[in-house]
């Protein structure tokens, strides 16, 4: 009873979590085919889309791949690969001058790059009574492609009583607008993923609610934590070859992918053979 008060007020708090106005909205989904190579050895192949953007534009595709060894009940071993397609937004920024004075913006138009990712983690798992708890610490490293983009720079605000031409951005109007194109470097990131979770089974239910606590902490930046995500929902055990999973998600935007918060509906569907 006390576990299924605290779940309970969990779920809640999470799905009351307020939207500040310049947070995000999203939904994230899954396909995931798993194969029992052996007793302890299983491997699993996915496929996976995100929208974002208030569900206005896609932001991500991604395949992957990858193979766990469960030595024991309660002790679990993954790697695997993850190739993502994925979409940067349109961003804009105010520009100064050397001597510090606004002059215009910086508008880098939206763009898609390739992200090739490897990773590989150790889970310990631990049951009490119907409550399972679980800890898994992932080491993830991801390379960014370099790629080119487009970027409007307009300059010298239009003074009063100019009736020429002129352009327009953010409710001002500028003498000059130009378009470049900027090449963006590859980047390499480093991280270590921390993933508390806890699971409830109810007797004779075929649904398992969860929830779950997530740190990411840059390994290239002192193990600085650059990311945090809290996820509350439920596994459907449909049969025991399909396994239907939707929650919601909250994660802070602190690292180079998000600058604002964002709250997303997952929905995940398994496949197992």
């Amino acid at each position: 009873m006390p576990f299924k008060k605290t779940f309970l007020a969990t779920a809640l708090g999470l799905a009351a979590l307020p939207m500040a106005a310049d947070d995000d909205f999203g939904l994230y989904t899954e396909l995931t085919a798993e194969k029992k190579l052996t007793e302890t050895l299983s491997a699993d192949f996915g496929l996976g889309f995100r929208s974002e953007q208030k569900l206005k534009s896609a932001s991500r595709w991604d395949i992957s791949a990858g193979a766990s060894y469960k030595p024991f009940k309660f002790l679990k071993f993954s790697a695997g690969y993850v190739y993502m397609y994925e979409r940067s937004p349109m961003e804009s920024e105010a520009n100064f001058t050397k001597k510090g004075k606004p002059n215009g913006y910086n508008v880098d138009h939206g763009y898609w790059d390739s992200k090739h990712r490897a990773f590989a983690d150790v889970t310990g798992k631990l049951k009490i009574g119907r409550v399972s708890l679980s800890l898994r610490e992932r080491y993830q490293f991801t390379h960014t492609m370099g790629t080119d983009h487009k970027r409007t720079r307009f300059r010298d605000p239009v003074q009063p009583g100019y009736v020429g031409e002129s352009h327009v951005w953010n409710g001002e109007e500028f003498y000059e607008c130009e378009t470049v194109t900027r090449h963006k470097s590859h980047k390499n990131r480093h991280y270590l993923r921390s993933r508390l979770a806890a699971e409830y089974n109810i007797r004779h239910c075929p649904v398992t609610p969860f929830v779950s606590y997530e740190l990411s902490n840059n390994l290239s930046k002192g193990f600085a934590l650059d990311k945090t995500r809290l996820s509350t929902g439920a596994d459907w055990k449909i049969t025991k070859q399909h396994i239907l999973s939707f929650s919601y998600m909250w994660q802070d935007g602190q690292d180079d992918d998000n600058n604002n918060d964002i709250h997303a509906i997952e929905i995940g569907y398994k496949f197992k053979f």
